[in-house]
């Protein structure tokens, strides 16, 4: 039976993080379609147009595969975890009908945007659909975040109650809904999500600028260029503002969480020192790097704190996440601060007025992308992990309590491996020849006799 729960760990896991990958950039293509068309409409500049139009036919290939994608894990959800999901269509069921309606908005609009993309005479009216397509793409993971901070901070139902007696009374779902670490949770998520997909593009329109000889379409990923990084620099920001109030979030409503995510090992502690990497060896901290007060300093936003942080031995008779997670939170906070020092850099160079195609420059964005999607992949396993072995916290509902334990679920997985396996490096794969394709002089020539641009 632990086998089986742990395969259910497991195979969900697995799947989220193929479906990341595939949200990170559907999200990050539909804002960079919207800003690509708004600019070329306003500064009448056919490179735009032709980013534009390229752009939102990789939209289309993301946007079908994270369709398929997004039910094999509505249901894996059913099939994996059903007891979660009896108590959550009881409490919590209404994220999950608003991100449907957010995907009709996505679907509606976006058909309508690219098959009718020549029969507006006002541009704008054309360019307002993406901006709807871009609203449901965010809005659809949005509604999802709901769910997740309802698992870290359960509310809406009356939870001592249903932990002695496993009845769930005094239902709210909008108070579900709005939950304590609701809007931490979404206001990060999606910074760090439009951030990591736009390091993703980043990093592949440089490679492109690199390999390519034509002029032309180098204009092309030079455009790309500049305004992927514009919002890449603004999501990080962002991304860093809220993920400094979340973190501090957690020492009131997930303190074992947060203890274990700073391994704060010891009893609760004033003025604690913030500690780079170690790990436990027979119940003795090993191999770490101690900086003193400098934890309480950033929980507190105080130089000399007496407010205590939570420690790991306060809570003995609860189970503790898996450890590591300290390693893969220094991993996502050391990572976005390397990312933090090269948007300096291109910060100063956009001030400067100076190009951001030097090869410096480029090679700089490529390892960018790849660090982002390091941090973000990272930032998830903390959050996730970190909640062990609760899948609903605060002593709700177990991993165990929640899985299914029959052998059945064992095929259904093999076949969801095997899907992933094959469908998302062949998305990547003409996702990026659609973008690629060298043929740019043509479809220049094509948008240059478009009326609206003259």
């Amino acid at each position: 039976m632990i086998s089986i729960i742990n395969f259910d760990r497991f195979l969900m896991g697995y799947t989220l993080a193929a479906h990341i990958l595939i949200v990170t950039l559907s999200i990050a293509l539909s804002i960079m379609v919207s800003l690509s068309e708004f600019l070329a409409i306003r500064k009448k500049d056919v490179y735009y147009g032709v980013l534009a139009k390229r752009l939102s036919k990789a939209l289309i290939i993301f946007f079908a595969v994270g369709t398929a994608s997004g039910t094999v894990l509505a249901v894996e959800l059913f099939s994996l975890f059903p007891n979660f999901m009896v108590l959550i269509a009881k409490v919590d069921i209404l994220p999950f009908y608003y991100e449907v309606f957010a995907f009709f908005l996505e679907t509606i609009c976006l058909v309508i945007y690219i098959y009718y993309w020549d029969y507006f005479k006002n541009r704008y009216h054309h360019w307002i659909f993406s901006l709807f397509v871009a609203a449901g793409t965010v809005l659809s993971a949005v509604f999802i975040t709901m769910i997740n901070a309802f698992m870290n901070t359960p509310s809406g139902f009356n939870i001592p109650v249903y932990i002695s007696t496993g009845v769930l009374t005094d239902i709210n779902p909008l108070a579900a809904i709005a939950n304590p670490s609701a809007f931490s949770e979404i206001s990060h998520v999606v910074t760090t999500t439009i951030a990591a997909g736009s390091f993703a593009l980043l990093a592949y329109f440089a490679v492109n600028y690199l390999r390519s000889r034509n002029q032309e379409a180098r204009n092309v990923y030079s455009k790309a260029i500049n305004i992927t990084a514009l919002v890449g620099l603004i999501t990080i920001a962002l991304a860093g503002i809220t993920g400094d109030s979340a973190m501090r979030g957690l020492l009131t409503m997930q303190p074992l969480k947060y203890a274990a995510i700073e391994l704060n090992y010891f009893h609760t502690m004033v003025n604690a020192p913030e500690l780079l990497g170690g790990i436990m060896v027979n119940g003795h901290l090993e191999y770490y790097l101690s900086i003193p007060g400098v934890q309480s300093m950033l929980a507190f936003l105080s130089l000399n704190s007496s407010q205590p942080v939570p420690g790991l031995l306060s809570y003995p008779n609860q189970p503790w996440p898996p450890l590591f997670v300290h390693l893969t939170f220094d991993t996502m906070v050391g990572g976005g601060l390397l990312l933090g020092l090269f948007l300096l850099y291109l910060l100063y160079r956009i001030f400067r007025r100076k190009p951001l195609t030097s090869r410096i420059m480029l090679y700089g964005m490529i390892v960018s992308g790849v660090l982002a999607e390091i941090v973000y992949d990272s930032g998830w396993v903390t959050d996730e992990v970190g909640r062990q072995p609760w899948i609903i916290y605060d002593n709700v509902m177990t991993v165990t309590q929640a899985a299914n334990t029959s052998p059945s679920v064992i095929p259904l997985g093999i076949g969801i491996i095997i899907f992933y396996l094959i469908i998302v490096p062949f998305t990547f794969y003409f996702a990026a020849r659609v973008i690629r394709n060298e043929a740019v002089d043509k479809e220049l020539e094509k948008e240059k006799g478009v009326q609206w641009y003259r």
